[in-house]
């Protein structure tokens, strides 16, 4: 779904910002988020999309659907 409303800077704006949020919790976005927030920035996606995209990872994992990464394995 395209964004409406915003333009590009705007976007971009919101991303900064909350990349400056995430650092200064000493955090950042995981590798798989990155390509969502520069979509929404190309006006790809909407804010709506990322927020459902989030919660369907997060549901998965609550249900016990984790995926295994190499970080994950306790060997």
């Amino acid at each position: 779904m395209p964004t409406q409303g915003l333009n590009q800077s705007e976007r971009e704006r919101n991303v900064a910002n909350m990349l400056a949020t995430l650092r200064i919790e000493k955090l950042e976005p995981s590798d798989t988020l990155k390509p969502a927030l520069q979509a929404y920035v190309d006006g790809q996606k909407t804010t709506f999309d990322l927020l459902n995209e989030v919660k369907a990872k997060y549901s998965a994992l609550q249900r016990g659907f984790l995926p295994i990464h190499q970080n994950n394995l306790n060997t």
